[in-house]
């Protein structure tokens, strides 16, 4: 992909393995470590991206479920 045809954000969502059946556990939000340790995140920052923000939320259908909504952002040059 040409550097100039690149959007200024990319919106990446990721989804835990749900809990066992039974378990009644918290589900464990995702760190920054863990994302920035993802092929696909890795594969952004490789053309020029940064961790912008994330978000952990509870997935409505499945409670013991996370999911993390992840923005990076295009490196402005300098």
């Amino acid at each position: 992909m040409a550097a100039n045809t690149l959007p200024a954000t990319k919106l990446l969502t990721f989804f835990s393995p749900p809990a066992p059946a039974g378990t009644t556990a918290a589900p464990i939000p995702f760190t920054r470590a863990e994302l920035l340790s993802f092929p696909e995140v890795k594969i952004w920052l490789a053309m020029g991206y940064e961790l912008e923000s994330f978000e952990n939320k509870l997935s409505p259908k499945d409670p013991s479920q996370v999911i993390v909504l992840v923005v990076l952002a295009r490196l402005s040059p300098a």
